[in-house]
């Protein structure tokens, strides 16, 4: 018995995803920035100025609203693709317009780590108005995954577009619930709203933690408002360090920093992973049948 014991905790330890390596935390340096397709304050279309904004920042993971791709109005650029080039951070793109100005219109998530999976979500409106969405993005990192959300919420006066999104976003982090989440983006609205009432049922803002200050990001040139954010789902993952907003004239909004402790998730177990435990199992649990089997047909040759 012993020794059956000991293949099958020998087997499973063998299987790589039963022997989880340990998860060591790490420092993310995260930001949010709304780059008005690089339109700064003194109406210049300048991406390597944006470039150098998120190059200064040092960030890790950077979130990005009001992107451009291939539009007339910034000439055609590719602002993803050339971002990445510029900062050497991976990125993805989501697009909640198309066929705008010739190209594509929506966020962009730059990391500086692996993107394993990525998916945009195109949210349903109560009126017509500019396409909203959220592109989530499960990075690899230190052996386990974060998914990391970009946003961009609807800018109008009255909360009930924003607070109808809001209603959306349940069903689009079901399916991640085992992972810690970050949520950034430009959410148009301020920490007395309704929104971010709702929003605090479920995520934690990190200003609230680690903020010093009005934390105003909107406009640049005289900031008034907070409505730039960065959420965390669960204390027990992150711990907030510190955040900052610099000053910058090269969008209409200022960037948002946070720097914070993260522990990731580990990785599940994948298919092949699942199906040769299935196997190794299935022989492990053999061995006693061949032992019993082994056992009695010696004692009947002894009898003999």
């Amino acid at each position: 018995m012993s020794f059956c014991f000991f293949l099958s905790v020998l087997g499973l330890t063998w299987l790589p995803g039963c022997n989880s390596p340990d998860i060591t935390p790490v420092v993310l340096r995260v930001m949010t920035y709304n780059i008005h397709h690089a339109e700064g304050l003194d109406g210049k279309v300048d991406l390597e100025r944006i470039a150098n904004v998120l190059q200064q920042s040092n960030a890790d993971v950077i979130a990005l609203q009001e992107v451009d791709k291939n539009t007339e109005r910034t000439g055609g650029i590719d602002m993803p693709a050339e971002l990445a080039k510029l900062t050497g951070l991976n990125v993805v793109f989501g697009a909640n317009l198309d066929n705008f100005q010739g190209g594509q219109y929506g966020t962009a998530i730059l990391s500086r780590f692996p993107i394993e999976s990525h998916e945009n979500h195109l949210l349903n409106q109560t009126r017509k108005g500019e396409q909203r969405g959220v592109l989530q993005a499960v990075l690899a990192v230190n052996q386990g995954q974060l998914l990391f959300t970009c946003t961009h919420l609807d800018h109008k006066a009255d909360s009930a577009e924003r607070l109808f999104s809001e209603k959306q976003f349940a069903d689009l982090f079901a399916k991640h619930t085992a992972l810690p989440a970050l949520l950034c983006g430009d959410f148009n609205d301020t920490p007395d709203s309704e929104l971010h009432k709702r929003l605090s049922k479920k995520w934690t803002d990190a200003w609230r933690v680690a903020g010093k200050g009005n934390g105003f990001t909107m406009s640049s040139d005289s900031p008034k408002r907070r409505i730039d954010y960065i959420w965390l789902s669960s204390k027990k993952n992150f711990k907030v360090r510190w955040l900052s907003v610099p000053k910058t004239e090269a969008s209409d909004h200022l960037p948002l920093i946070a720097e914070i402790r993260f522990t990731p998730a580990p990785r599940p177990m994948s298919t092949p992973e699942i199906m040769l435990l299935i196997i190794v199992m299935t022989l492990l649990s053999a061995i006693p049948i061949g032992i019993g089997a082994t056992i009695f047909i010696s004692s009947r040759r002894n009898r003999k």
